[in-house]
């Protein structure tokens, strides 16, 4: 079995909330901290798609459908000014 902690993101997802997304482990918390909420988006979609990824093409496409569902929720903070 694949180690989620394993595989990271690159770059990593600073949350507005002040915590940092850094593996597929993080991203599946966060997934399914918002499993209570109704079927109002894709969350069990992009949460498939991270448990399912076996290979590096699968495993960017989560990354893609992660990022997507998060900066639709608006969950990601702004960058901040001077930050590289």
């Amino acid at each position: 079995m694949v180690n989620l902690r394993q595989i990271t993101l690159n770059p990593e997802l600073h949350l507005r909330d002040g915590r940092i997304i850094r593996s597929f482990a993080d991203a599946l918390m966060l997934l399914r901290e918002h499993e209570a909420r109704p079927g109002i988006d894709d969350r069990d979609e992009v949460l498939h798609q991270i448990e399912r990824a076996r290979n590096r093409a699968q495993q960017q496409r989560a990354v893609e459908a992660f990022f997507a569902w998060a900066r639709e929720l608006d969950l990601i903070a702004s960058p901040r000014k001077g930050a590289s």
